[in-house]
């Protein structure tokens, strides 16, 4: 049965109770009008007799009073004007008493006028004793006669009446009775009818209004919602798979689909809530792993097995501690801890460091996926609430902040934060968006050192740096940005606008009779970028000959993968650019790269120019880079000469190209033309 006809149907059954009640409780309310009749008759009776037996008692104290007068010798009419007067009350009254019996009252009617008849002869004038004693005889006989014959008469319509009277309240009490029921049979229905729709409307519609409210806050519905075959089972039906749509769109929003972990917007409402239930008192702790080989996996083996090798740390850190955890993913390659106390007492920094060495413990094992082994190395991040931030963002912001100085130390080191860290991280994100935008306005230029032949007193050619001149004419050095550019992805904007802008500078030096060779720097970053489509277009845009670009790579950058790095730089030979390992015979040099990598030049370490000053070592080392590179037929240029001396020794040890302060800072466009006429004019010293 449909809602609709349940309703219809109560309303139905309430409006037929209701006629039903009314039709038999409106005869019990209509009194019977014979017994109101009755009623009102015997009133009438009463009282007209009253008046009737004071006309009688009156009448023989008036013909009394007549004869006292006429045995006095008085005037007797007063008393003959009184008994008239009581004559006619008699008379009247009688004429109209209501009575029930008519041929009684008749009788008395009769009578009465008889006697009463006598008066006129007995009252006609002149009275004498002997008319008064008559007269006092016959209205004594006459009120002798009528009240006895009237007492009777009265006292048989009240017995009738009284009898009548029972008959009728009795009459009424059994309709009020019939009412009565009822009534009370239609309350019985109305209650029947209550219950009726209290089960099957009022407390179904309850249950699914509050199931309802659950799927839509998010809260688990009422369990006990039954599926009947009316509009609240469509509903109940359609409420279900709301709700089930509504779990999977909270799975989608709060559960990581590779890992099966809580991601990032699980952990700041859990963060949200322990806020709110505990704003001052009670502390609890954050841990941010960062997992360094996530990308490598992904890489080398896919999606699907690096996402797996995830699942399986997260399964790894389950019950780290006796204090209580809960583990989340918060982005492709960090998984967060959270610690909480409760109100018990205070999460410190001791509490942090053990438990992220048993992170650190767990992860040394490697993870095995489909038959292949990975070893998850990662470095942790930490800070407390509410020691090292105000709000859940700046909490994850600290550590996310100390994970990165963990990062840059190593696999297995723990950093903590503090609200220090998340004010550089702000200042980091605001420089990166100015930088972002002085890209826009062509703020980074080129500036020029140059690198000089002293032996022929000749300007061999130039090494690219980037400035940023700032609108109000301030020129800021690399050392101030360069992390940020190289650490997002506006490393490759900044080489591409610089490169692109020193190519044509050259080129149009080189027009003029100026055979300059252009040298550039490729990070890290770009040699896994698309670098090569960075100089194809800078050599395009220029028309500048390939083999007056050269790029210069630090060995560090080439501690990354050897064969990718060995492939981009295939590339660049491929493009005619020349090849230069920057900041040789330092750090990680090696001969192996020399090997390795087809490469025109080396640029020798400043580091290593200083120690030949002082160190016949260190200079036997750079006459030994001299012969290597004269027997590789490679470009050796030192870097570094800030003297005389310097350029006296370097020349003594067999090198020429050489660039240093000794010559010149790095310059802009329009001063460098002007220095190197004036260099290889003799005006400056050599």
């Amino acid at each position: 049965m449909s809602v609709r006809t349940k309703l219809l149907a109560v309303m139905i059954l309430v409006n037929l109770a209701i006629v039903l009640a009314g039709l038999v409780i409106a005869p019990s309310l209509d009194v019977d009008r014979g017994l109101e009749s009755d009623l009102l008759g015997r009133t009438n009776r009463i009282s007209m007799s009253v008046v009737l037996q004071r006309g009688l008692v009156d009448m023989p104290r008036a013909a009394v009073a007549i004869e006292q007068a006429v045995e006095s010798g008085r005037d007797p009419a007063t008393a003959v004007a009184a008994l008239q007067s009581a004559r006619a009350i008699v008379r009247n009254q009688l004429a109209f008493l209501p009575v029930r019996d008519d041929a009684t009252v008749a009788a008395l009617r009769t009578f009465v006028a008889t006697e009463d008849g006598r008066f006129d002869t007995l009252l006609t004038p002149p009275i004498n004793s002997e008319s008064a004693t008559a007269i006092v005889a016959t209205a004594r006989g006459l009120e002798a006669r009528a009240m006895q014959q009237l007492s009777a008469q009265l006292e048989r319509d009240n017995t009738q009446g009284l009898r009548d009277t029972t008959t009728e309240f009795a009459r009424l009490h059994s309709r009020l009775g019939v009412a009565i029921g009822a009534v009370l049979g239609a309350l019985l229905l109305s209650l029947t009818l209550s219950v009726f729709a209290y089960r099957r409307l009022l407390r179904p519609l309850g249950a699914v209004t509050g199931s309802l409210n659950a799927v839509l806050t998010g809260r688990q519905p009422v369990a006990n919602v039954v599926e009947t075959e009316d509009e609240f089972g469509d509903i109940v039906r359609a409420m279900r798979r709301i709700q089930a749509q509504a779990e999977h769109i909270r799975r989608i929003a709060y559960l990581d689909p590779g890992s099966n972990l809580p991601n990032r917007n699980s952990l700041e409402a859990e963060l949200r809530e322990v806020r709110r239930l505990r704003p001052i008192d009670g502390t609890h702790g954050l841990l941010l792993l960062g997992i360094e080989t996530y990308v490598a996996i992904r890489s080398g083996f896919g999606g699907r097995l690096a996402e797996a090798a995830m699942r399986a740390a997260g399964e790894r850190l389950a019950e780290l501690d006796v204090l209580p955890t809960m583990v989340f993913r918060i982005d492709a390659e960090t998984i967060a801890v959270l610690i909480d106390r409760g109100n018990s007492e205070a999460v410190t920094r001791v509490d942090l460091k053990r438990i992220a060495a048993e992170i650190l413990q767990r992860l040394t094992r490697p993870v095995e996926v489909d038959e292949q082994r990975f070893l998850l190395a990662a470095s942790v991040g930490g800070a407390i609430y509410p020691d090292d931030a105000r709000d859940p963002d700046e909490y994850v912001n600290v550590c996310m902040e100390a994970q990165r100085l963990a990062r840059s130390e190593g696999p297995g080191h723990l950093r903590f934060g503090e609200r220090g860290h998340t004010h550089r991280l702000r200042r980091h994100l605001a420089l990166t968006e100015q930088i972002r935008n002085g890209l826009r306005q062509g703020q980074f230029v080129p500036y020029f050192q140059p690198i000089v032949d002293v032996a022929r007193r000749k300007v061999y050619g130039a090494e690219t740096l980037t400035r940023w001149r700032q609108p109000d004419g301030r020129v800021t050095l690399p050392g101030e940005f360069i992390f940020v550019a190289e650490g997002s992805d506006l490393i490759a904007d900044m080489t591409r606008a610089v490169l692109a802008r020193a190519c044509k500078t050259f080129t149009g030096w080189n027009d003029r009779g100026h055979a300059l060779s252009l040298s550039f720097n490729l990070s890290t970053k770009l040699l896994s970028s698309n670098v090569l489509e960075i100089v194809r277009e800078a050599l395009e845009q220029s028309s500048i000959d390939p083999k007056l670009l050269c790029a210069e790579v630090t060995e560090t950058a080439l501690m990354g993968n050897i064969d990718d790095v060995g492939v981009v730089l295939a590339d660049l030979r491929a493009l005619g650019v020349r090849l230069a390992l920057d900041d040789f015979g330092t750090g990680y040099s090696s001969l192996a790269h020399l090997y390795r990598f087809d490469v025109n030049g080396l640029k020798i370490d400043p580091v290593l120019t200083r120690a030949a000053c002082e160190s016949e070592r260190a200079q036997e080392i750079v006459r030994s880079m001299v012969a290597l590179s004269a027997r590789l037929d490679m470009t050796l240029i030192v870097e570094g000469v800030e003297t005389s001396d310097d350029v006296l020794l370097m020349q003594r040890l067999g090198c020429r190209l050489m660039q240093g302060f000794h010559f010149s800072r790095a310059m802009p466009e329009e001063q460098f033309l002007e220095w190197l006429r004036a260099y290889e004019a003799g005006v400056l010293a050599a």
